[in-house]
């Protein structure tokens, strides 16, 4: 009977676990071989094993490890501005006399909208649309405050600041609905209850609301963190990785040594590097997540 009760659960994922196998864990093996080896991408099938040569010349090179400091900044400006965004916005729209009301289903499926468009329209719109020079919305409302237009995606001091609020703008939907749905199921109860007792808004806010949502909001700052650390569509469809490699993060370094450049090898071994790290993170949130349950 026991054994029964350990195999009838691997029966129903079993397809699911094969087909995950064939999609990802041979690409995965043939990035690792082909890590290893010295491979030009117009002459696939000669390639030359090297070993871990790939890895010394990338950590060795410059431009990678600018390439780390630039999507470290990247990957956390937009968790950051995109959790604490829907964590407000959700509050909002849950409170007491806005849930439910016609003004806040029209909002909310307004503050949808970039989740449903392709990363690739998202970074059409915002470079012709919201960080244009000339006649760009964001310059259109600073003029309106007597400041001067700025380059946001020309210029090196501004262009990742562009790119990351990009980002965090078409990822904030997705905090805000799983945000919305966790608010939603704290009583009112409750809240009257602490409001009684003499709780500010505030107080209830830190106190109550948010340590009841608080592994929704792990989860929501692990899935945002492991998407911008991988984000390409939005970076290169804003800049290209420019102005000066200001924005070239890891995942555009790729394309640029293994598509511009040819170079497959080196390409794969970022590549590797950049899976072993979210497989990191992934399994240290899981980790700390399992500790913070079992401390409960």
């Amino acid at each position: 009977m026991s054994a029964q009760r350990f195999f009838t659960p691997w029966r129903f994922i079993l397809p699911g676990a094969v087909l995950g196998l064939i999609i990802l864990g041979y690409p995965i093996y043939r990035a690792i071989y082909y890590s290893l080896h010295s491979i030009r991408l117009h002459r696939l099938g000669n390639e030359v094993f090297v070993g871990i040569d790939n890895f010394t010349r990338m950590l060795s090179d410059p431009l990678f490890i600018r390439s780390i400091r630039v999507t470290v900044v990247f990957t956390l400006g937009c968790t950051i501005l995109a959790v604490v965004f829907g964590l407000t916005v959700a509050t909002i729209m849950s409170s007491r006399g806005i849930r439910g009301t016609r003004q806040a289903r029209f909002f909310m499926a307004f503050f949808l909208v970039p989740f449903v468009t392709t990363q690739i329209v998202t970074a059409i719109l915002g470079r012709l649309y919201i960080w244009q020079s000339q006649y760009g919305l964001v310059n259109f409302i600073l003029g309106l405050f007597g400041v001067e237009r700025v380059g946001w995606l020309i210029n090196m001091q501004t262009a990742l600041f562009a790119t990351t609020v990009t980002n965090a703008w078409r990822m904030t939907p997705l905090a805000l609905l799983i945000f919305y749905a966790a608010l939603a199921t704290i009583s009112d109860e409750l809240i009257e209850s602490a409001e009684v007792d003499g709780a500010s808004t505030w107080t209830t806010l830190f106190r109550i609301k948010f340590p009841m949502i608080k592994f929704h909001i792990g989860f929501v700052s692990l899935v945002i963190l492991t998407s911008a650390f991988r984000e390409f569509d939005v970076i290169y469809g804003l800049t290209g990785g420019g102005p000066g490699r200001s924005t070239e993060v890891m995942s555009v370094l790729v394309y640029r040594l293994g598509v511009a450049q040819a170079n497959m090898g080196i390409a794969n071994a970022i590549s590797v590097i950049m899976f072993l790290i979210v497989a990191v993170m992934t399994i240290i949130a899981v980790k700390a997540g399992k500790l913070g349950a079992m401390r409960e």
